[in-house]
């Protein structure tokens, strides 16, 4: 597991963050995970404009984006890294219900993940999960900081796998553990809605709007897992990843010609995925 390399609290460089932070007693907080190449953040405007809109869902005070700007720039001379801006609901007493919509900011950088080209050109295994995910539409969407069904679906992959799809509880795929889902079916495009569990992903949003300046029929719906394993094209979007094309589910294969998915692996440009520019 990756250590540490920086820990910021309020832009304040700490060892530790304070006991009393509601993000630690309660998950009373919502987080972005940003992915920095050469000292520069992939999407950045993108990712702070949702952190807003997310605090605001929960009734913390939007932050101020170039607040938040200023004290990731120090982080530059790191270079590559991974990038954990969370905040949490400001401490003002025990008990769950809140007292102030002010917030708290805590940054914390990570080693970034390796380079490497396997995934995004051979696609990646994952399987079905047997976690359900919860219905709440009040948090649908929102990357709030309680993740417990993420880490119990994490547990013990068989060896090979590199993610899980979990699905809701009327038997629905909505995302992988870390990732939004998409697929193709006829030419046409498909992503889950997530208007009643799940995470709507900074770079989901980047591939939707690459898909519709292809022209792309792209359709946001629930749809049975059957649909999901009829795709002619299945594949991954992160903030960290890029696009990763899925090559297999559980026993599934998925076809090894995926024209639509390289197309928006070089619309996006994402540094994992750039290599893929020459194939142009």
């Amino acid at each position: 597991m990756s250590a540490v390399r920086a820990c910021y609290w309020n832009g304040v460089a700490v060892d530790q963050v304070p006991a009393e932070a509601r993000a630690l007693h309660y998950g009373d907080g919502v987080f972005r995970t940003l992915l920095q190449r050469d000292g520069e953040i992939i999407a950045l405007d993108r990712h702070l404009a949702r952190l807003g809109d997310d605090a605001a869902a929960i009734g913390l005070d939007r932050p101020d984006p170039a607040l938040l700007a200023a004290e990731l720039a120090p982080l530059r001379t790191l270079g590559d890294a991974t990038l954990k801006l969370l905040l949490s609901r400001g401490a003002a007493g025990r008990g769950y219900r809140p007292s102030t919509s002010r917030a708290d900011r805590l940054l914390l950088a990570y080693d970034a993940p390796p380079r490497s080209a396997a995934e995004a050109v051979e696609g990646i295994a994952a399987i079905r999960s047997p976690v359900t995910l919860a219905a709440q539409p009040r948090l649908a969407g929102i990357k709030h900081l309680n993740r417990l069904e993420q880490v119990l679906a994490s547990r013990d992959w068989p060896e090979g796998v590199a993610e899980a799809i979990l699905g809701d509880d009327r038997g629905q795929p909505v995302c992988a553990t870390r990732a939004n889902l998409f697929w193709v079916r006829h030419g046409v495009l498909h992503t889950p809605a997530l208007d009643r569990c799940g995470v709507a992903g900074v770079t989901r949003d980047r591939v939707l709007a690459e898909a519709a300046a292809l022209g792309l029929d792209c359709r946001i719906a629930s749809q049975p897992w059957a649909q999901l394993l009829a795709a002619d094209e299945a594949f991954l979007s992160g903030s960290l990843i890029g696009i990763w094309p899925l090559a297999r589910l559980d026993d599934h294969a998925y076809p090894t010609a995926r024209p639509l998915t390289r197309r928006l692996q070089q619309r996006l440009a994402h540094p994992s995925n750039v290599h893929l520019l020459e194939l142009r």
